[in-house]
């Protein structure tokens, strides 16, 4: 503690007090830190110096163990920074290029992804289908049954389909991240654990770090995650053998030690970091905000991440030197809500638009892009116009910018007499067509009932209805509530856009399924999945 103390007086910033920056961390995560509640552990440095590290609730429940600074939590997606970097310290010793097929490599991968380069899939340009909103399409949720890397290439090599073509967006997918770390275990002849620990983790000191490689290995320290019930708790651990998208399993320090390397450039060299950071380039030249396995924004540079219950943060707020190290073990941590409150203990905070102006009600409504079947439905809550899927809903508010026009962080929504035009910096400019509610009856609802099956998804979806309601019933523990949108569309509980398609004679012939859709930006982890009726 005297240490910590004299680190506290060294380095703490002139607008906090010497003596106060550890009281307001502690008042940040002051509901957290009980003896009855899973938390969080936090790693702050500036300058290159640790000004504070420390736990925050308990890592095991049911044997009153508190989480500490050493507690290793699992970093989610906070890990593909790790994984981008073993690919790229593969192209500077001239094992790859960047620009070569993944197919190379990977020859299991279907024909659909021939032209995909090891860049887009870094990049989260490659146009790949997630394959956990996959598995998830046929009824197992991910942490519901055991998936290996072998899983993950069957699921692969079943898709006949890209998202989109390779290079013309972006849409965040944990596929290619997985290939990423099978590519880097095929060229250099080790196994992914091996190479990282070899190549990043001892020469930066992260000790604590590691990979679930193998979900029943013992790891010492380990903290459990747990999701919240109400005011109880239920452990939420991941019972999956996969890395490179995710499961690195560390702790703070050590993740400040890498965030180290973005200053010292011990490993991969100047050149190297300055590429990760730097965001990719569409093939229409529109920059994204995405570089290797980072987000790059104004001044920071950061990544989040949630597998399981385990919720990370890790950022580097480059124009104040300030790294943020936040690892939880409760599924509900907003991460990113607590890193802001601690970054603004050291630095003004970016002043954001207010939603002053009244909202405009003639804008209310659903909203479809008759190209892609994407819908938005704008609702007005809390005296604020906020895009969501449902009429009672939820969903992001929209920041008013003039008349007609808004935003919503990356997207601005210009209404005009045409409909709704969304603008997105990942992806082309779309227009949606406002369209009237679908309200069926019951009988009309009969007509989609039936059996519907895909191949590349290795399932069967029974669609039945039932008090007047339409359902899909997907595994034998899994069912879809359907809930109607327009004409021949609907949106599941699961946040699924559904379309069902029809032949020339107008009969129902099928459903064509948007998975894990995004409304604001217009995009899912899984597009034009078909389903075809039996």
């Amino acid at each position: 503690m005297k240490r910590i103390a004299a680190l506290l007086i060294i380095f703490a910033i002139p607008c906090i007090a010497q003596d106060d920056v550890a009281s307001r961390v502690d008042a940040i995560f002051a509901n957290q830190a009980t003896s009855s509640s899973p938390g969080c552990a936090v790693g702050i440095a500036r300058g290159g110096k640790t000004i504070l590290e420390r736990g925050y609730g308990m890592a095991n429940l049911e044997y009153d163990i508190p989480i500490t600074p050493s507690t290793i939590f699992e970093a989610g997606s906070v890990t593909k920074q790790f994984t981008s970097a073993a690919v790229l310290l593969l192209a500077q010793d001239g094992k790859l290029s960047l620009d070569e097929r993944v197919r190379k490599y990977v020859p299991e991968l279907p024909d659909s992804a021939d032209s995909i380069t090891i860049r887009q899939v870094l990049t989260h340009t490659s146009g790949l289908r997630d394959w956990g909103t996959i598995v998830r399409l046929a009824g197992w949720r991910r942490g519901t049954r055991l998936i290996t890397h072998a899983h993950v290439l069957d699921v692969l090599s079943r898709q006949r389909e890209l998202n989109f073509a390779p290079g013309t967006q972006w849409s965040y997918s944990n596929s290619g991240y997985n290939l990423a770390a099978i590519v880097v275990e095929r060229v250099s002849g080790k196994s992914f654990p091996d190479f990282t620990r070899e190549r990043i983790f001892t020469p930066l000191g992260m000790t604590h770090s590691s990979w679930r490689d193998d979900y029943t290995r013992v790891v010492k320290g380990r903290a459990t995650a747990y999701d919240a019930d109400g005011k109880t708790y239920s452990a939420d651990m991941d019972i999956e053998n996969i890395y490179g998208n995710c499961c690195l399993l560390t702790t703070v320090g050590d993740l400040l030690r890498w965030n180290e390397n973005f200053r010292t450039a011990t490993i991969g060299g100047k050149a190297m970091l300055e590429m990760m950071q730097t965001p990719a380039t569409l093939a229409s030249g529109t920059k994204i905000d995405y570089g290797f396995g980072l987000f790059v924004g104004d001044g920071e540079v950061y990544h989040g991440g949630a597998t399981a219950g385990w919720r990370a943060f890790l950022t580097r707020r480059t124009k104040d030197d300030l790294s943020i190290a936040l690892l939880c073990n409760r599924g509900d941590a907003p991460t990113g809500g607590i890193v802001e409150k601690i970054s603004a203990l050291f630095v003004t905070p970016t002043t954001q638009p207010h939603n002053s102006a009244t909202p405009q009600p003639s804008l209310v409504g659903l909203y479809r892009d008759p190209k892609t079947d994407a819908i938005v439905r704008i609702i007005e809550k809390d005296n604020v116009l906020r895009g969501a899927l449902r009429p009672g809903g939820s969903g992001p508010a929209l920041t008013f910018i003039e008349p007609n026009r808004y935003r919503v962080a990356r997207t601005e929504l210009r209404f005009d007499n045409d409909g709704l035009h969304l603008i997105n910096i990942h992806k082309s400019e779309a227009l949606y067509v406002k369209v009237p509610d679908a309200a069926p009856t019951p009988a009309p609802l009969g007509e989609y009932a039936g059996s519907y099956s895909s191949d590349e998804v290795g399932t069967t979806w029974v669609v039945s209805t039932d008090a007047g309601k339409l359902s899909a019933k997907i595994s034998p523990v899994r069912s879809y509530k359907l809930d109607p949108t327009y004409a021949d569309g609907f949106v599941s509980d699961e946040g699924d856009l559904l379309r069902f398609t029809r032949d020339a004679n107008g009969h129902v012939n099928g459903i064509d399924v948007k998975a894990d859709y995004s409304p604001i930006e217009g995009s899912a982890r899984v597009e034009r999945m078909h389903f075809v009726r039996k």
